[in-house]
């Protein structure tokens, strides 16, 4: 039996010989793929990456540069190492930096071969960013958290500058505009590099909130810059409000003027609150009237408010970047209403009894019960030595129409001068009638 399973196995063998081999599905071939080409780590390093995929092992790499409005080859580069990834799939990096003649982004064509003899020529969706990079150091903005007595803030720093074309070396930023962005409103403040690459500057902050601070060093040609961004946050002040009164007087059409003294809480204690907003607000279903005057550098404000009534007036500083709001500080004013008498009649009677009547006008509403009162009164000369003889309440009827009054008493003459008299209040003018002469019969 093992004789017979030798022959048979030389007979295999031989016809394999004599039929050759025995044929297999054929493989597909799989070209290498460039997946993006462009600059390594820094844009000033000089440094080419290709980043490339295959289904086997990448073998070669060359680089074809041209500048962006040329179609003539500037430099050709094959000289990569394995960075990072695999050799199927990874990504690959110039020995040495490129030394060009001119900053540009160039355009970047591709040539793979891998480990199967499949190549593949293309260009990088990306170009080539062969610029000068600008380094900001030290970069210092301070105080970072302004307030009511330090509003200024002072930005600083130094900018080196990274050129592919000469290597490494880093040399300040020499006279170089410098533009502070800031969150104030307005344009961006400037500044200039000296000849270390530094700059310095202070601007006032008054942006209502926190905000940023981004230095930006204009550079010529193509060129790029780390951001470098600070954020400064106003600090507010506790603040109030001083009155020279409480109370206030004045007539219908006539203003009242609000005045007192701004404060803010300083280090220590209260210090004078000048250039503030501070307003004085009357506001109820009669209407409203309002007045916002600045404090002077003692903190000292006066501002005049025209009321068509009584009420109480609320002031206060009004709050701002670097100030609170103060509590509200109540003020009362009276508004004294027009009033006036008219119709003033004396009537004579039996046994020297006198009617007086006539009509009280106030407007549009009626004095209180306590205001509500028109007094008669008796002169011999119609013009010195008034005394009242009798007070007689109007009538609550419409009081632009007149509130009638009216009221009998006995005459303290044979004749005289008789004159209705409206005392008024806080809240509303005297008023006087004609005087009217009376004979008794």
């Amino acid at each position: 039996m093992r004789r017979r399973s030798m022959l048979l196995a030389c007979a295999s063998v031989t016809a394999g010989l004599l039929l050759g081999p025995v044929p297999t599905a054929s493989a597909a071939t799989t070209a290498p793929e460039l997946v993006v080409a462009g600059g390594y780590g820094e844009l000033s390093s000089g440094l080419l990456s290709v980043t490339a995929r295959s289904d086997s092992a990448v073998t070669g790499i060359t680089a074809h540069l041209y500048a962006s409005d040329s179609s003539e080859e500037v430099a050709t580069v094959s000289d990569f190492r394995l960075g990072s990834g695999s050799d199927t799939d990874g990504r690959w990096v110039t020995t040495a930096p490129l030394r060009l003649a001119e900053l540009d982004t160039y355009r970047v064509v591709v040539d793979l071969t891998d480990a199967d003899g499949d190549t593949s020529t293309t260009q990088s969706a990306t170009g080539f960013e062969y610029w000068r990079t600008a380094e900001l150091l030290d970069f210092e903005v301070t105080p970072e958290h302004p307030d009511h007595s330090h509003q200024q803030v002072s930005v600083s720093g130094r900018y080196t500058i990274s050129d592919p074309r000469t290597g490494l070396t880093t040399p300040p930023a020499t006279d170089s505009a410098v533009q502070i962005v800031t969150s104030n409103w307005g344009d961006p403040v400037s500044a200039r590099t000296d000849t270390d690459g530094r700059f310095a500057l202070s601007y006032t902050h008054t942006y209502d909130g926190a905000g940023i601070v981004s230095p930006q060093l204009e550079l010529p040609g193509p060129s790029s810059q780390q951001g470098a961004t600070a954020y400064v946050s106003p600090v507010r002040s506790t603040t109030r409000v001083l009155l020279d009164t409480d109370e206030l007087s004045t007539v219908e059409g006539e203003p009242v003027t609000v005045s007192g003294r701004a404060e803010v809480m300083g280090e220590d204690d209260w210090e004078p609150l000048a250039g503030a907003t501070v307003r004085a607000l009357w506001d109820s279903d009669s209407g409203a009237a309002a007045v916002r005057p600045v404090t002077d550098a003692e903190g000292r404000f006066s501002g005049e408010l025209l009321m068509p009534r009584s009420g109480t007036v609320q002031v206060k500083v009004l709050g701002g970047t670097y100030l609170d709001v103060s509590g509200e500080e109540p003020l009362r004013v009276s508004v004294a209403r027009t009033t006036s008498i008219g119709s003033f009649t004396v009537t004579a009677g039996t046994n020297s009894r006198l009617t007086a009547q006539g009509r009280l006008y106030t407007g549009e509403s009626t004095p209180s019960d306590a205001d509500n009162k028109v007094r008669i009164q008796y002169s011999t000369d119609g013009a010195t030595g008034w005394t009242t003889v009798t007070t007689v309440v109007p009538g609550f009827g419409d009081p632009e129409e007149g509130s009638l009054f009216q009221g009998t008493f006995t005459a303290p003459a044979g004749q005289g001068h008789y004159r209705a008299y409206f005392a008024g209040s806080a809240d509303w003018q005297t008023a006087y009638s004609e005087p009217v002469f009376v004979q008794l019969p």
